[in-house]
C-alpha cells in the first residue's frame, strides 16, 4: 500500500505541473539501461501535426543531452521512446513541429520523474527536477523559475519535507544557487557540508568535498584531500579527471597521442560515455582538419552521433583559411570550400530531421563564411546569394555589412548599390566607413552632386557616434573605463590608468578559445602597424581553469611558440572580465585617449578604422 501511495503522489505532482496536457511513463516503473516508452496526452484544443517530435532534455552524472523523438499516434494519444543515461532522474520536454513549438505546457515544459520507487528515490528525483530548470531555460527556451532566490526557496521547501536530502549531493546544488545570493554567508554551510561528505567516505562524496574546498579557495585542504582520494581509489574518478585535465592542457596533441589517451580512458578508467569520448574525437577532428585529411575527417564524422557539434570546427577552420576578411589572401581555398559546404549540409540535414531552429541559426552564421570563400574563388553570384541568406535571417555586424557591399558591387549596378547604402543611412542603420567611400566614388563616377553625399555622410557619422555611445552605456552602465591592475608575462604590474593619453585595446581571451587564437595573426599585424604610436594593446587572459602557475606556463608557452609580441596580462580571478561584463570571448574593447569606452564589440577587421578615427 505504501508503494502505491508514493506512485499516486508522483502522478499528482506531474498532473499539477503539466496542467491540461500530460506526459508519463507507459510502464509504471522506469527501466534502467533500457529504452522506455512515454505517453503524451495533448491538452484539449491543440492539434498535433504529422511528423511532430518530442524535444527532450536529460542530465546525468556523466553526460547530458538533447534529443528529438518522433511522436507515434496511438488511439487518442501519442507515444515516443528514448533511452537516457542510467543515472538520469528527470526528463524535460516540449512538443515541436517544423521549427515551431506546438505544446510547451504554458512555457513550463513537461517534466517526468523517472526514479520514484521509494521515498528516498522520489525525493532525489524531485530535487533533480529543480536543478533541471536551468536546462529548460537554456535548452528549451522555457520560462522556468530559475532565479536563484526562487530555486533556493523551492529547495528549502523540499528539504523541509525530506530532511535527509540535506545529506545528499543535491544539497551541493542548492548551496550553489544560494551562493549566487550571498557568497560570504554560504561559505560556512559549504564547509559544514564538506565535512558530511568526508564522513560518508565514498569517492563520490570525497570528490564533492574536494570541489567545495576548491570553490572556497582552501587550496591546502584540497591538495591533502585529493591525495587521500587518489591513494584510496586508484583508477577512480579523480584520477581519471586529473588524466583528462593533463590531456586537455597538453598543447602538442597528435593523432597518436589522442588515440592513446582515448584508449586509456576506455580501458583503464572504463569510461565509454558519449560526452567523454567526444572530447577526444573533437581534438582528433581538429588534427585531421589541420592536416587537410578529408578522408579521415569524413570517416570520423560518420562515427559521431552529435554531428552538429563538429560543424563549428569545420566553420572555424574554413574561416581561418578564408583570410577572414575581403583583402587577406586565402589559404587552401579548395579545402576551405569543401569543409565550409560540409558544415552547411550537416546543419541543413539535421534541421530537417529535428525541426530545431538552432540549426537554422547556425546555418545562417556559417553561410557568411561560405560566401566569403565563394567570393575569393570568383563566384560572385554565389557569394551574394549566401550573404543574402545571412542578411535575411538576423542582419549583419559591421564586417558582414562590408562583405555584403563588396559582393553586391560585383553583381549589381551602381544605382542599386547607391540605393542600398542610401536606404541603410536613411533608415538609421549603422554603416561602416566603406559604405561612405563607395557612395562617394559612385556619385563622382555618375556625376551626382556631392552635396547630397555630404548630407548622408553627416547623418551617418552622427548616427554612428550616437548609437555607439548608447550601446556602451547600456552595456557598461558608464562610458568611463574602469581602472584595474594586473601582472603581465614579465611579472610587472600593469595599470590601465597608466595609459591615459593613448588609445587602448583590451582583448579578452583564453588558451582554450579557438576563435580567440584565430584572431591573433590579425591582431599581431595591428600591434606591428601601430608600434611606436599612441596605441596600446592589452591581451587580457581570463576564464582559464587550474592553478595560476599552470595558467602562466600555458600562456607563456603559447605566446613564445607563436612568436607574438603581445603585452599579455593575467585576470586569474576573472575580476576584470566580470567588471567589464564579458559574457563571451574573444571580446575586444576600444578605449580612447581620455579613458572613455568607444565600443565594447570591436573585431580585428574593424579595429583599423576605429583606431585611425581616434588618432586623427
Amino acid at each position: 500500500m505504501k508503494k502505491i501511495l508514493i506512485l499516486l503522489f508522483v502522478t499528482v505532482i506531474n498532473n499539477s505541473f503539466s496542467q491540461t496536457g500530460k506526459v508519463y511513463l507507459k510502464d509504471s516503473k522506469f527501466n534502467i539501461g533500457k529504452e522506455n516508452t512515454y505517453i503524451y496526452e495533448p491538452p484539449t484544443g491543440i492539434e498535433i501535426p504529422d511528423q511532430s517530435k518530442a524535444r527532450i532534455i536529460y542530465a546525468s552524472n556523466n553526460e547530458d543531452g538533447i534529443e528529438f523523438k518522433k511522436l507515434v499516434k496511438k488511439d487518442k494519444f501519442y507515444e515516443f521512446a528514448i533511452k537516457v543515461p542510467d543515472s538520469s532522474r528527470t526528463i524535460l520536454l516540449t512538443i515541436n513541429n517544423d521549427q515551431k513549438v506546438i505544446d510547451d505546457n504554458s512555457e513550463k515544459g513537461y517534466s517526468v520523474l523517472l526514479r520514484t520507487q521509494n521515498k528516498t528515490e522520489l525525493s532525489k528525483s524531485l530535487a533533480n527536477e529543480i536543478s533541471m530548470r536551468n536546462y529548460g531555460f537554456y535548452g528549451l527556451k522555457l520560462k522556468t523559475d530559475n532565479k536563484p532566490e526562487v530555486m533556493v526557496a523551492d529547495y528549502e521547501a523540499l528539504f523541509a519535507k525530506y530532511p535527509n536530502l540535506k545529506n545528499d549531493k543535491s544539497f551541493y546544488k542548492y548551496l550553489g544557487q544560494k551562493e549566487q545570493i550571498s557568497k560570504d554567508k554560504t561559505k560556512p554551510e559549504f564547509l559544514a557540508f564538506a565535512q558530511k561528505c568526508i564522513r560518508k567516505n565514498t569517492e563520490e562524496y570525497l570528490i564533492l568535498a574536494s570541489n567545495i574546498y576548491g570553490r572556497t579557495e582552501m587550496v591546502k585542504e584540497k591538495e591533502i584531500l585529493d591525495q587521500k582520494i587518489l591513494k584510496k581509489y586508484p583508477g577512480g574518478e579523480l584520477e581519471k579527471t586529473k588524466f583528462l585535465n593533463e590531456f586537455l592542457s597538453n598543447p602538442n596533441k597528435t593523432e597518436a597521442s589522442i588515440l592513446a589517451c582515448m584508449n586509456t580512458v576506455k580501458t583503464k578508467y572504463h569510461d565509454t560515455s558519449e560526452n567523454t569520448l567526444f572530447t577526444f574525437q573533437y581534438f582528433l577532428m581538429n588534427v585531421y582538419l589541420q592536416n587537410r585529411d578529408f578522408e579521415k575527417i569524413i570517416n570520423l564524422e560518420n562515427t559521431l552521433k552529435n554531428k552538429f557539434a563538429i560543424t563549428s570546427s569545420y566553420n572555424q577552420t574554413a574561416w581561418e583559411l578564408s583570410g577572414q576578411d575581403l583583402t587577406t589572401p586565402a589559404k587552401d581555398i579548395e579545402f576551405a570550400e569543401k569543409i565550409s559546404k560540409r558544415s552547411l549540409d550537416i546543419l541543413h540535414e539535421n534541421q530537417k530531421i529535428t525541426s530545431n531552429s538552432e540549426y537554422e541559426s547556425m546555418y545562417n552564421m556559417f553561410a557568411d563564411t561560405y560566401a566569403l570563400i565563394l567570393y575569393k574563388e570568383g563566384d560572385y553570384d554565389g557569394a551574394f546569394k549566401y550573404q543574402e541568406i545571412v542578411r535575411g535571417f538576423n542582419g549583419f555586424d559591421s564586417g558582414g555589412k562590408e562583405r555584403y557591399l563588396a559582393y553586391m558591387q560585383k553583381v549589381k549596378s551602381k544605382d542599386e548599390v547607391n540605393k542600398y547604402i542610401e536606404n541603410e543611412i536613411n533608415n538609421d542603420q549603422l554603416v561602416p566607413p566603406a559604405f561612405l567611400s563607395t557612395l562617394k566614388t559612385n556619385y563622382t563616377a555618375q556625376n551626382i552632386p556631392l552635396d547630397q553625399y555630404e548630407k548622408l555622410k553627416q547623418k551617418a557619422e552622427l548616427l554612428t557616434k550616437t548609437k555607439m555611445e548608447e550601446q556602451v552605456i547600456a552595456r557598461f552602465g558608464s562610458a568611463t573605463a574602469s581602472n584595474f591592475s594586473l601582472k603581465n608575462l614579465e611579472g610587472k604590474e600593469v595599470n590601465l590608468s597608466d595609459y591615459k593619453g593613448k588609445v587602448v585595446i583590451l582583448d579578452f581571451w583564453a588558451t582554450w578559445c579557438g576563435p580567440c587564437k584565430a584572431s591573433f595573426p590579425k591582431m599581431q599585424e595591428l600591434v606591428t602597424k601601430y608600434k611606436g604610436k599612441n596605441v596600446e594593446f592589452l591581451f587580457v587572459n581570463t576564464f582559464e581553469k587550474g592553478k595560476e602557475e599552470d595558467t602562466f606556463k600555458k600562456v607563456n608557452t603559447y605566446i613564445l611558440d607563436k612568436k607574438y609580441s603581445f603585452n599579455v596580462i593575467f585576470d586569474y580571478k576573472t575580476d576584470v572580465a566580470s567588471n567589464y561584463k564579458i559574457e563571451a570571448i574573444p571580446t575586444k574593447i576600444l578605449i580612447d585617449k581620455n579613458g572613455k569606452i568607444i565600443t565594447g564589440d570591436a573585431s580585428d577587421s574593424t579595429l583599423i578604422d576605429l583606431i585611425d578615427q581616434q588618432l586623427n
